[in-house]
């Protein structure tokens, strides 16, 4: 993975400075997630950055766009992550604790956007000690939106640069413990007549970038049956491999949230 050039963050938080002397926010982050499970980043903090993507590596190679309702705009994040799947659930707290413990970033507020080629999330966070945080950001839509718009044209070099180093799926991704939970509603109603079930839960997982043991441990199955649904559904999709079954499910999943907005 290319190492991100300082000056990428640098730029973003003189960008982004005004804003928190303002309002008393302390950082913010625009990330860019692509369907094939890259994704570029532009934070302001190079060291929040590079603990996230390059030390602790939680959320490398997650993908949770589809996790959020259909006009689902806003979202407090520490409360978001309690509605995802175990695997995801965990990693994500793990890395929101971080962002709190070593660096001081609480409060995590989200604005998300979803386009037909990918989905942006601008992510906003308070310092610990800011308790009206909560409060900041439920009275301040149009504030937060007028940044968010400002941020998208000012740093438009800023986020065309970092798209040359972005951040791909992990090969191995963070271990986790996980715990067997009931499969979630389908994320992939068009394949209904094509996959099964059992194969449709698998791909509602696979997506998010659970490894087969992870998948396994999620629906109470052996990673050897999850990669016997792998092979079934890589064949009536036509991929030879899993990195074009994911790309495939992602893209299907996409249409079908645009298709419904």
């Amino acid at each position: 993975m290319k190492k991100t050039p300082e000056f990428i963050f640098s730029g973003a938080r003189n960008l982004c400075q005004p804003f928190f002397n303002e309002t008393g926010l302390n950082s913010f982050s625009y990330s860019r997630l692509f369907m094939d499970g890259t994704r570029s980043e532009v934070w302001s903090d190079a060291g929040a950055f590079e603990h996230t993507f390059h030390k602790a590596r939680y959320i490398v190679g997650a993908y949770t766009p589809q996790y959020f309702e259909q006009r689902e705009r806003y979202s407090i994040l520490d409360r978001k992550v309690e509605t995802y799947p175990a695997h995801l659930r965990t990693r994500y707290r793990q890395q929101l604790a971080d962002q709190r413990d070593y660096f001081d970033y609480d409060h995590c507020f989200a604005i998300l956007n979803q386009n037909h080629e990918f989905c942006e999330y601008f992510i906003f966070y308070a310092p610990r000690s800011h308790v009206m945080a909560l409060n900041f950001y439920l009275n301040n839509f149009d504030r937060l939106e007028s940044f968010s718009s400002y941020f998208l044209q000012a740093a438009a070099g800023l986020i065309e640069q970092a798209d040359q180093y972005r951040i791909h799926r992990t090969v191995n991704p963070t271990p986790v413990v996980t715990s067997i939970e009931a499969p979630a509603q389908r994320t992939f109603p068009g394949e209904k007549t094509m996959f099964t079930p059992r194969e449709d839960d698998v791909a509602r997982l696979l997506v998010t970038g659970a490894t087969a043991k992870e998948i396994g441990n999620t629906l109470g199955i052996s990673h050897r049956t999850v990669e016997s649904h792998l092979e079934h559904m890589k064949q009536k999709l036509g991929c030879t491999k899993k990195s074009m079954l994911v790309k495939e499910l992602l893209a299907k999943q996409h249409a079908h949230y645009l298709m419904h907005q």
